[in-house]
């Protein structure tokens, strides 16, 4: 690049301004912006705000104020998941037993904020051990064989003992709410 001046009065601006423009090069937009604030005599003065403090006037009154985006946020975040069931398994014999149970599964209607966890450990042979937690409780842990007829029986099985727990851990999570003592399991 060709620096044609004719006078030190245009020379020092000419610099200042290329200096500039390598600052935006190197630096990116920030240290350029500051510098030619600074070149122009218009330095910002940072004021500190408490940005957790506002003022009344911003927030929405209403849900109807809020924009359509803030709406589908708030719509969303309300959503709950009441029954999830996780499928931890390895092999066929897991996901056998996976699929009949979640094929049969059906939630108590007043079951709400549920887990129900399949793990699976391959054993010695053709075995393999099942367990299923509910809620991080472990409810069933037992050795399978590879015969669909038996997977069937005990996820079958399995699917009332679930269905049943849910109703009772419901019922005193009910009696808890009343202040009543719940029932004791054993």
């Amino acid at each position: 690049m060709l620096l044609v001046y004719s006078s030190q009065r245009e020379f020092v601006p000419m610099v200042r301004s290329l200096l500039c423009l390598i600052l935006l090069y190197v630096g990116g937009l920030g240290m350029a912006n500051k510098a030619l604030a600074q070149e122009q005599g218009r330095v910002q003065k940072l004021v500190p705000q408490d940005t957790t403090e506002r003022k009344r006037t911003e927030l929405p009154e209403s849900y109807e104020q809020r924009s359509p985006y803030e709406q589908h946020i708030k719509r969303s975040a309300d959503l709950e998941i009441d029954g999830l069931i996780v499928d931890e398994t390895i092999t066929k014999i897991g996901r056998d037993f996976y699929e009949v149970f979640n094929r049969q599964w059906e939630a108590p209607p007043m079951a709400s904020n549920y887990t129900i966890l399949i793990e699976e450990m391959p054993a010695r042979g053709n075995t393999s051990i099942v367990s299923l937690s509910v809620n991080d409780e472990k409810l069933f842990e037992q050795a399978m064989q590879p015969r669909y007829d038996i997977i069937e029986e005990i996820a079958s099985y399995m699917v009332g003992a679930v269905y049943e727990y849910l109703v009772k851990d419901e019922l005193n999570k009910q009696l808890e709410a009343e202040g009543r003592k719940a029932r004791e399991v054993y």
